[in-house]
C-alpha cells in the first residue's frame, strides 16, 4: 500500500519540480531556448541559441528533481566527459559544462536532422534489403569506432539514431560506459547488448516493407521473405545462431548480405 501512495507522490514531485524552460527564455543569460527537444531518465535537452557564438546548440540540464542522488549527478557527468572525449562527425561533441542556481548543465553540438521512426513516419519510407542494410551499417560503424576505445553505448534504439543528409548520427549517450583494464563478465555483456541492438534496428527497418495479410501475429521469421544471407545476419545480431565476436566482424556480414541483396 506504501508503494501506491508514494509512487504518485513521486510523479508529482517530479511535476513540480521538473520545470522546463520555455521558448523565448535564456539559460545563463547565453543561451536563447528555441524548443525543448526532449527527456529522459534523468536529463531534458534543449535547442537553444547561443547568443556569444551566434550558433545553434544543444544544451542538456540533469533534471531538478535528480540533483541530489549521487548515481543520477555520475551518470550526467559521465555522459559530459565522454562526448567531450570522442571525435566522430557522427557524434556531437560536448564543449562546456556549466552550474546555476537551477542546477547543472552541459552544451554539445546540435545534429540537425531527425531520427529513424520520424523520418519514416513523415516520408513513409519503405527500406529494401539492401537500404535496411546499408543504414544499419553506418549505424554499426559507429558502434565500431566506441567499441574501438571501449565504449559500449547500451542504449542504441530508433529515437536514438539521427539521419543527416542520408547517414546516420548517434545521440544521447546516457548510459553509456567506458572500460580499463582486463575485461570483464560485464563489459562483454555491454558489447553483446550492442550487437543485439542493432539488430532490433536491422528488424525494425525491413518491417518497413512488411503488409500484413494475416490477422494472427506471427514471428518475423515467418512474416518476412529474406535472402539466406541477410536472415543469417540477423540471426546472429539477435543472438539466435552464434552472436558475432566484434561489431567488426558484423559489418563484414553485412557488407556480404549487401552486395548479394536485390535493390
Amino acid at each position: 500500500m506504501l508503494y501506491h501512495i508514494s509512487r504518485p507522490f513521486r510523479l508529482l514531485h517530479r511535476q513540480l519540480v521538473d520545470k522546463n524552460y520555455p521558448p523565448g527564455s535564456h539559460i545563463i543569460e547565453r543561451y536563447n531556448v528555441i524548443r525543448k527537444l526532449g527527456s529522459g531518465s534523468y536529463g531534458t535537452t534543449y535547442l537553444c541559441d547561443d547568443t556569444v557564438l551566434n550558433q545553434t546548440c544543444t544544451v542538456k540540464q540533469l533534471r531538478r528533481s535528480r540533483q541530489k542522488r549521487k548515481k543520477y549527478f555520475a551518470m550526467f557527468e559521465r555522459e559530459f566527459e565522454l562526448l567531450q572525449a570522442l571525435q566522430h562527425p557522427a557524434i556531437p561533441e560536448a564543449t562546456s559544462f556549466f552550474h546555476t542556481e537551477h542546477g547543472y548543465f552541459f552544451v554539445m553540438d546540435y545534429l540537425a536532422g531527425e531520427n529513424i521512426e520520424q523520418h519514416i513516419f513523415d516520408t513513409k519510407k519503405k527500406y529494401t534489403e539492401k537500404d535496411a542494410l546499408t543504414l544499419t551499417m553506418d549505424i554499426a560503424l559507429i558502434v565500431e569506432y566506441l567499441h574501438a576505445q571501449r565504449i559500449y553505448h547500451g542504449d542504441i534504439r530508433i529515437p536514438n539514431v539521427m539521419l543527416i543528409k542520408g547517414h546516420a548520427s548517434l545521440i544521447d549517450f546516457g548510459l553509456a560506459a567506458k572500460f580499463t583494464g582486463s575485461e570483464t563478465r560485464e563489459e562483454q555483456l555491454r558489447r553483446e547488448q550492442d550487437l543485439f541492438d542493432l539488430g532490433d534496428i536491422l528488424l525494425y527497418l525491413l518491417y518497413t516493407t512488411f503488409e500484413q495479410t494475416n490477422k494472427k501475429a506471427l514471428p518475423w521469421t515467418e512474416e518476412l521473405t529474406l535472402s539466406a544471407d541477410c536472415k543469417f545476419v540477423l540471426e546472429r545480431l539477435l543472438g539466435i545462431r552464434d552472436p558475432f565476436a566484434t561489431v567488426a566482424e558484423a559489418v563484414k556480414a553485412m557488407e556480404t548480405a549487401k552486395e548479394k541483396a536485390a535493390d
